[in-house]
């Protein structure tokens, strides 16, 4: 399970994208521009191959206001898209 501790600080994501994998997922987080607002754009794909080695059509897009609340929402729906996809057997 993915906890919001696992995602860094807040003023982490004002300079740096973080990636990361669960249990056969993997997962980006990075701020973005959109319609001239801040926010947190989330990807998702199947492992085991890093973010530019996956085809676009295997990467899944949501995005969250970029606040620091956020990452307990992006955490949230992190474990969702894990247990919706089922990529792997893991032991949490």
């Amino acid at each position: 399970m993915i906890h919001r501790n696992d995602l860094l600080t807040f003023n982490f994501y004002k300079k740096e994208r973080f990636t990361g994998s669960f249990c056969g997922m993997r997962y980006l987080i990075q701020k973005e521009a959109e319609d001239d607002t801040e926010v947190f754009a989330v990807f998702t794909w199947p492992g085991p191959y890093n973010f530019a080695s996956t085809a676009d059509d295997l990467k899944v897009k949501k995005t969250f206001p970029f606040r620091e609340e956020s990452l307990e929402e992006i955490a949230e729906y992190l474990n969702h898209v894990y247990k919706g996809e089922e990529t792997a057997a893991c032991d949490t």
